[in-house]
């Protein structure tokens, strides 16, 4: 099972006393620890060492980790894959999967308590511990997420990568070079070997019927068709911003977005699992593309969709209009989180930290409050029988002595 893995991989870093005191002798100001399920035991790491840390990665703020106050028929759970418009049937099912998340067990709970892996330091839950981050760096955006709230102590960095287009070089600058009609930048990271073999078939059989050119990083290069460059790597930063592309056909990764997003291109999705069923549809909701299942499509429906993303201007003109302000910020989103790190070092994130992240989850919740609000109303209802009980006895009582 991922669990008993993830177990393992946390014991061996954990544990391994020669690799902590080689940290130790770095005498480091801060820590970041990437905020992925399977790595989130690290924070234990500069629990150990003193040190403040911070977490970045692509976390939703409203997570139970972040305890950012939200309301679940607004902001929608990424196990939704709903927008944040919902109808009465989604804000439901929404409120059903959003509450329980609380209460369970953290991905990436090691299979130790803290204090095994830092027998000097106080007893502290695992999950305490991931409420004492000085920072939440959140590789999101509003131009690309759906709106919701936030905590002085979460920052949106979304796409730190992101940057300039470099010129294209070797057999891929004179394949676009020679272009007429555009490029189609395809690529679907290391994912390629989890695609059905037939939705590459069908891929291949659509790229030859239109007239665009085609870049596709492909783990097996083989010739298919002229307008077709098949490569094992492509510098996809640097296609993305060239000025005969057209189109990204991906699987719907964060940084691949966020790439396109920079470069103003229209996005044709196919996402997998995981977290790219709520990116694919993100993009439709917010006018940067269409998503299409992966299992469930015509090769004609794929030359129609392609055609449409690239002919009709509304996808264009959106996603520009966006790339235009992201790209007008003065700061870039590597920059603006080196910044934060840099305060939190000199002047620490304490002041940034609200009640809310170190109360207890009862309290955050408020179920402390609903508690007596539903025995106010247990007790009153109870009242009222009683009155009323006693109200139809005696009139039950009084007739019987009239009669």
């Amino acid at each position: 099972m991922i669990s008993q893995e993830i177990h393992a991989i946390c014991d061996s870093f954990l544990l391994d006393q020669e690799w902590f005191q080689s940290l130790k002798a770095v005498n480091a100001t801060i820590a970041v620890v990437d905020y992925v399920f399977m790595s989130n035991c690290l924070a234990i790491i500069p629990y150990r060492l003193s040190i403040p840390y911070v977490f970045q990665g692509i976390s939703p703020e409203h997570h139970a980790i972040t305890r950012t106050p939200w309301h679940a028929s607004v902001y929608p759970s990424m196990l939704t894959f709903y927008s944040d418009q919902m109808n009465f049937y989604e804000r439901m099912v929404n409120h059903i999967l959003t509450v329980p998340s609380y209460f369970l067990t953290l991905m990436g709970n090691p299979a130790k308590s803290v204090k095994a892996y830092a027998p000097e330091k106080p007893e502290i839950s695992f999950e305490n511990l991931m409420h004492q981050a000085a920072l939440y760096l959140s590789e999101t955006d509003v131009l690309l997420e759906f709106a919701s709230p936030s905590l002085p102590n979460v920052k949106h960095i979304g796409g730190p990568a992101t940057r300039p287009a470099a010129p294209l070089k070797g057999d891929l600058h004179k394949f676009v070079e020679k272009s007429n009609h555009g490029i189609i930048v395809v690529s679907f990271g290391s994912f390629l070997d989890n695609f059905p073999e037939k939705h590459l078939e069908k891929l291949e059989i659509a790229f030859k019927e239109i007239k665009y050119d085609v870049i596709w990083k492909h783990s097996a290069p083989k010739f298919i068709a002229s307008n077709i460059f098949l490569t094992k790597w492509l510098p996809q930063n640097d296609l993305l911003g060239h000025p005969k592309t057209k189109l990204f056909i991906t699987h719907c990764g964060n940084n691949g977005q966020f790439e396109a997003l920079y470069h103003g291109v229209p996005m044709l999705g196919f996402p997998v699992f995981g977290d790219q069923f709520h990116n694919g549809r993100r993009i439709q909701v917010k006018g940067y593309g269409i998503p299409m299942d992966i299992y469930n499509y015509t090769k004609d429906e794929l030359v129609s969709t392609i055609n449409e993303l690239i002919v009709n201007p509304k996808y264009k003109n959106k996603i520009k209009q966006a790339s235009e302000i992201f790209r007008s910020r003065p700061e870039t989103p590597a920059a603006r989180g080196a910044r934060y790190i840099d305060h939190v070092i000199k002047y620490g994130g304490d002041y940034l930290r609200s009640t809310c992240q170190t109360m207890q989850l009862y309290q955050f919740l408020m179920l402390d409050i609903y508690a007596v609000f539903l025995a106010v109303i247990i007790v009153s209802l109870c009242l009222v029988k009683f009155v009323i009980q006693k109200c139809y006895r005696c009139c039950c009582v009084k007739k019987k002595k009239m009669d």
